[in-house]
């Protein structure tokens, strides 16, 4: 049996550590002990990119994973000792791959992280994506389809971070000590949890009408997010990114465009809603599966420094994580069928409730995991899928 999970974002045990979920993770584990098994963490099973909120903005990914300090895995560990615990039992009879993420990609840089995972747990194989010949199935986080999750490089080859984790830094550090003072605590949790993140607006809107604030934290996030965008790091990520279009940096930096702040601020949020559709990572699989198995290697900076690709009819199946969008998908393929699988999250998110009251947000605490059995020639897979509101 082959088990794959990702995106537990498992931080240090305090406020902004949503992994609540060690008991059900413990009780998985055993239930898998008896049997042959190997367990595949389909990337972000720590929280590494955002785990400490001191707003730092460094100009290479090099930069923050060196800066790193070890020892906070070992914080993380006692913080989840009873889980880690679980971990180390199970990798002393069983394989794991830990295949990285976004927000845990230091693994692969900072050689101290990488070692002391390893340390703890055994039988552990770090890498940048996974693929098995015998059942022809790829596996990979898939922030690499994500231009704002993904890593770029910049003309002297230095490592670039994604815009999204400079917007996590300085978005919790600076929006966050003055949302933090105001929101309780559980409150502020549901705003770092909002999905798609373009509905802060609308959250924010209601969460100041309905617990009378006399702040307006729509404003001052739209101010911290301007700021944001002016800073020498992200104008140098769009550069890069974005060279002669530069839409962001019209808008913010030279002022131009002739736009309301509020009006640009959702042009630009639904131009990165649209990156990070839930639908985009099964286009891009379907993409993958219908023609010739190709991913060039400037998708997978800082992780892989080579093109994968595969002849077509090589891979029959893909498994991914990242958009925290448990799902199943056949994809016909002429007359073969394949597979796209996206293993989810163990997190919670906060949606609108849609079909019932748009103006509404729901939170849904969320599990999913995929099994594969693979014991005879036909696999099976199971994908299971765990909600409470």
């Amino acid at each position: 049996m082959k088990v794959f999970l990702s995106d537990l974002h498992i931080g240090l045990g305090n406020e902004s550590d949503d992994f609540i979920y060690d008991d059900r993770l413990i009780k998985l584990l055993r239930d898998l002990d008896d049997e042959n098994n190997e367990l595949f963490i389909v990337g972000d099973f720590f929280e590494l990119s955002n785990l400490i909120n001191d707003g730092l903005m460094v100009d290479t990914a090099s930069e923050y994973a060196e800066k790193f300090d070890p020892s906070l895995i070992d914080a993380i560990f006692a913080s989840h000792e009873k889980m880690i615990e679980e971990f180390r039992k199970f990798s002393k009879k069983h394989r794991i791959y830990y295949i990285a993420g976004n927000h845990d990609y230091y693994v692969l840089l900072n050689q101290k992280i990488n070692e002391k995972i390893k340390e703890t747990f055994e039988n552990c194989e770090i890498l940048p994506y996974y693929y098995d010949p015998n059942l022809r199935l790829f596996v990979i986080h898939g922030n690499q389809f994500d231009i704002v999750n993904r890593l770029s490089k910049d003309k002297d080859g230095n490592l670039i971070p994604p815009f999204a984790e400079y917007m996590n830094k300085y978005m919790n550090y600076n929006f966050g000590k003055v949302a933090g003072k105001i929101l309780p605590a559980e409150l502020y949790s549901d705003y770092q949890n909002i999905y798609p993140q373009l509905d802060v607006f609308k959250w924010l809107d209601i969460i100041k009408e309905k617990y009378d604030l006399n702040y307006n934290l729509k404003n001052k996030w739209i101010e911290t997010f301007t700021q944001l965008i002016k800073t020498p790091q992200v104008k140098k990520w769009m550069k890069i990114n974005f060279p002669g279009v530069n839409i962001l940096s019209n808008i913010f930096v030279n002022n131009l465009g002739g736009m309301k702040l509020g009006e640009a601020i959702v042009r630009v949020g639904m131009f990165f809603r649209s990156m990070r559709n839930s639908n985009s990572l099964l286009m891009k699989a379907e993409e993958l599966l219908n023609d010739k198995f190709y991913i060039p290697k400037e998708y997978l900076i800082g992780f892989y420094d080579q093109d994968i690709s595969f002849a077509k009819g090589e891979i029959k199946g893909i498994v991914m994580g990242h958009n925290h969008r448990a799902s199943f998908n056949i994809i016909k393929n002429g007359g073969s069928k394949e597979v796209y699988i996206n293993t989810g999250t163990w997190k919670f998110m906060v949606n609108r409730n849609f079909g019932i009251n748009r103006n509404e947000f729901i939170k849904k605490k969320l599990i999913s995991y995929l099994l594969i059995d693979d014991s005879n020639k036909s696999m099976n897979f199971k994908l299971v899928r765990e909600e409470a509101f």
